[in-house]
């Protein structure tokens, strides 16, 4: 089954968002850097790609 993805940009992050009916998968991309994150619920799942990415970038600088 195919499903469509919800995707928009913050601070320079590219977000796609995949849902089925038990989990929630959210790819953070920023250049070579991508994170994958699965969850529960949207809000929670976005929170913690969010949190990884900033964590990931600000440890490059």
């Amino acid at each position: 089954m195919k499903y469509e993805t919800l995707g928009f940009i913050d601070d320079g992050v590219t977000y796609h968002i995949y849902a089925d009916e038990n989990t929630v998968t959210v790819t953070a991309k920023k250049g070579e850097l991508e994170i994958k994150c699965i969850g529960v619920t949207f809000k929670e799942t976005i929170a913690e790609a969010k949190r990884l990415i900033n964590n990931q970038l600000h440890s490059k600088i």
